[in-house]
């Protein structure tokens, strides 16, 4: 889900370059944090499995 959102917001970025800085700075800071705890997820389930 997290990957999937940052993917969102990356293309929402894209599509409207008139956005003012402060704006694309925080979908940048967004896009980060989502697929950082999407990528620790993915990593921790491959490592431990399912369970966890």
């Amino acid at each position: 889900m997290a990957l999937g959102l940052g993917l969102w917001v990356l293309v929402y970025l894209a599509g409207h370059r008139g956005l003012d800085a402060a704006s694309q700075v925080i979908g940048a800071v967004t896009v980060a944090i989502s697929w950082g705890f999407g990528a620790y997820v993915v990593v921790r389930r491959i490592r431990r499995g399912p369970q966890y």
